[in-house]
C-alpha cells in the first residue's frame, strides 16, 4: 500500500470494496451521524435509487437491533460493529454484536427460517407480521414489531447469513454476525 493522502487512503478504500466501516459505541447520536455519512456515501455512487434505499434499509435495522438489544459493558457503552462494502458485483452490508447465551435460540428461531423462504413468502410473512396485533404478548423481548430480520431478509438479493461465536472469556455471551447481500 502506498498512501500520501487522506484522499488517496479513502481511494483504497472504495478500490477494495468498503464503502463504510464503524465499530465502537452505538448510541442515538452515533447512528444519526452514520446515517447522514452512509447516505452521502450511497448518493456519490452509481446504483440505482431502489439498491440505495434497500442498502440504507438494512444498515439502519442492523444498527437499530444493535442499539436496541446490545446489553451494555460495564461501563454502561452498547458495543457493536458495522460494514458496507460492495464485492464481485454485490454490496453487501455485515454487523456484528454481542448477544446473551440465553437469546441465541430465539435469534436462530427469527433468522434460520428466512434463510429457506422465498422473496414472496418473506413479504407475505411481513405484511403478516405487520397485522399482527398481538406481538407483544407473543414476543416479550421485540422492541419493535418483530420486523427487523423479515426486513433484512426481504432486501437482501441472496439468502442471509448469520454466524454465533461463542467466547470462552466472556461465557455469558456470544457473538451474532449477520450479512445481508444487496
Amino acid at each position: 500500500m502506498n498512501l500520501t493522502s487522506f484522499s488517496d487512503f479513502c481511494a483504497q478504500a472504495v478500490k477494495e470494496g468498503m464503502l463504510f466501516y464503524y465499530t465502537g459505541e452505538y448510541s442515538k447520536n452515533v447512528i444519526a451521524a452514520m446515517s447522514d455519512t452512509l447516505r452521502h456515501r450511497l448518493e456519490s455512487t452509481s446504483l440505482s435509487a431502489p439498491a440505495r434505499r434497500k442498502i440504507f434499509s438494512t444498515f439502519v435495522e442492523m444498527s437499530q437491533n444493535i442499539m436496541h438489544y446490545v446489553d451494555p459493558d460495564q461501563d454502561g457503552i452498547k458495543v457493536g460493529a458495522l460494514a458496507v462494502g460492495h464485492n464481485q458485483g454485490k454490496y453487501y452490508v455485515m454487523c456484528g454484536n454481542p448477544i446473551r447465551v440465553e437469546y441465541v435460540d430465539r435469534v436462530k428461531e427469527k433468522v434460520e427460517p428466512l434463510r429457506s423462504m422465498t422473496v414472496d413468502e418473506i413479504k407475505s410473512a411481513y405484511r403478516a407480521q405487520l397485522r399482527n396485533e398481538d406481538h407483544e404478548q407473543q414476543d416479550t423481548l421485540s422492541k419493535g414489531a418483530g420486523l427487523g430480520f423479515l426486513t433484512v431478509a426481504r432486501d437482501a438479493s441472496e439468502p442471509i447469513e448469520y454466524q454465533i461465536v461463542y467466547r470462552s472469556e466472556r461465557q455469558e455471551y456470544a457473538e451474532f454476525y449477520l450479512r445481508a447481500a444487496i
